[in-house]
């Protein structure tokens, strides 16, 4: 076998590298473009001129060094859509919420024993680092803890080992790094930049729009009733999917579709409000019917409908599935009268 030339590996990589780079000035030129001509289309009267969606903020081509390319749906979930904002939301919000967006669907692999879950465990010579990969209690599948290397404390896990036996209280931190309230904002945010991929300015000049900015931008609690798992009957082929739709008695609003991937790939759909808004305690009245609900749209270039079923927020699965770990288990004979 011939070996390869020593750096081939290495100048594919940099020249790939390089014409990415080349090629991000192009792509930001282009969006600019679609969406200088969509705002035209609501405003006549501009010229030259883009808006960020998120603060409507307005950004002439001079300026478009100010504008950055952003995934609505995080790289690190699989997203592949792209939109412009300015620096200043995408600095402020995306990477203050989107880390939280991947933190939950890490958390959902966890208690699916598919990543591990950061965990501190208490000795009385201190504190030991740890991963805990949580199976399913039984001799075959067992939880398992593994001491992390450097990071660990030897003399508190010599001590810990010596105090194993029948009876043995093991006490454990575990930490998930995970900000319930800047996931469900990460949420509404990229559904929010997925309707106005998909409708442009008309969106994000409308009544609803404003309801959704609002709640971004001020302080005002996110609703975390309008976030719902999804499962739709088969793969939707794209990271994020906007289906217009009335619902009787909360009037016009978008239910949003996004694909998120991790070691599995799963989907959540968020309640926006529609263009003419919508009353937000009536759009969160439909979480209590979110497991009788049944979706279906025919998504573009399709020639059959999808059906996608709902079920409630991922987090409830992640705090049920906890719960479940480690609540106490009785054996048949141990209930007392």
């Amino acid at each position: 076998m011939r070996a390869a030339p020593p750096c081939m590996f290495q100048r594919s990589a940099h020249n790939t590298m390089k014409r990415e780079m080349r090629d991000r000035p192009n792509r930001r030129q282009g969006l600019f473009r679609e969406l200088e001509a969509d705002l035209k289309t609501s405003r006549p009267e501009v010229t030259d001129i883009v808006a960020c969606p998120l603060c409507l903020a307005e950004y002439g081509r001079a300026s478009i060094e100010q504008l950055s390319r952003e995934h609505i749906v995080p790289s690190r979930l699989g997203g592949r859509s792209e939109t412009l904002t300015c620096y200043k939301c995408n600095n402020t919000q995306g990477s203050r919420f989107d880390s939280h967006l991947i933190r939950a669907m890490k958390a959902m692999d966890a208690v699916e024993g598919e990543e591990p879950i950061a965990t501190t465990l208490g000795s009385t010579k201190g504190k030991i680092v740890a991963e805990l990969l949580l199976g399913k209690g039984t001799p075959e599948q067992p939880n398992r803890i593994s001491i992390i290397g450097k990071a660990g404390n030897l003399q508190a896990a010599e001590d810990l080992q010596r105090s194993l036996a029948d009876g043995f209280t093991l006490n454990l931190h575990m930490s998930f790094q995970l900000i319930p309230e800047r996931y469900f904002r990460a949420a509404f945010r990229a559904a929010f930049l997925s309707v106005f991929k998909a409708e442009g300015y008309r969106y994000a000049l409308s009544v609803g729009a404003g309801q959704v900015r609002t709640m971004l931008n001020t302080d005002m609690p996110v609703l975390e009733k309008v976030v719902m798992e999804a499962f739709p009957e088969r793969d939707p082929l794209t990271d994020l999917l906007v289906m217009p739709i009335t619902f009787n008695d909360v009037g016009d609003c978008y239910v949003v579709l996004l694909r998120l991937q991790t070691k599995r790939t799963r989907y959540i759909t968020v309640l926006l409000p529609g263009k003419a808004g919508v009353d937000w305690a009536s759009l969160e009245a439909l979480y209590e019917h979110a497991p009788r609900l049944r979706l279906e749209t025919t998504p573009y270039g399709w020639e059959s409908k999808l059906y996608i079923h709902l079920g409630y927020d991922p987090l409830f699965r992640v705090r049920q599935g906890m719960r479940d770990h480690f609540r106490p288990r009785l054996s048949p004979g141990s209930a007392t009268h």
